[in-house]
């Protein structure tokens, strides 16, 4: 499956991705912002990554910008089951940050999680990561208050990390 917007393409990797995910999350300032990766990343770990993008049920793509650069890779995005809730994850190389490219692409991916049926889907960002957070909140995301007695979703990856939540 693949999904296109304006200016992305939005796909699962192919092993021809590897060099060109290795050299973009080769970026400490992008990995440092996620949750699970590891560093420093190599070809080996671009290629594992795109290998377990091709057996997963839900999706998850790799995002390239189709007016600007012609097919850059940009960056990436998908969804999973961690923990039997459903979670969001994205990045964008550095490059291209405050371009609209997250938002524009987890809007994409996030029609597609509609049409499999669930109910609603978590994602976390550092709290110092304005640009995520300002994603989160053009999407509809609200943040979760993880003390609340009502709240059953996922446990954030650490105590620095804040939770939200959209219902689909």
């Amino acid at each position: 499956m693949q999904l296109s917007t304006p200016r992305l393409l939005l796909r699962p990797g192919v092993p021809d991705d590897a060099h060109a995910l290795t050299e973009a999350m080769s970026d400490h300032a992008v990995v440092s912002q996620l949750a699970h990766v590891p560093w420093p990343y190599s070809h080996s770990d671009a290629l594992a990554f795109i290998e377990s993008m091709q057996r997963d049920e839900l999706p998850r793509f790799l995002i390239f910008e189709t007016l600007d650069s012609g097919g850059d890779l940009v960056g990436g995005c998908g969804v999973s089951r961690p923990d039997g809730h459903l979670k969001l994850g994205y990045w964008v190389s550095r490059k291209r940050w405050g371009r609209g490219i997250a938002t524009e692409a987890v809007a994409a991916l996030l029609e597609t999680v509609r049409s499999l049926g669930p109910k609603q889907v978590y994602a976390e960002h550092k709290p110092e990561n304005v640009g995520s957070m300002r994603v989160l909140i053009k999407l509809g995301f609200d943040q979760v208050n993880l003390e609340s007695p009502d709240y059953d979703g996922p446990k954030t990856s650490s105590s620095a990390m804040v939770m939200r939540s959209l219902k689909l």
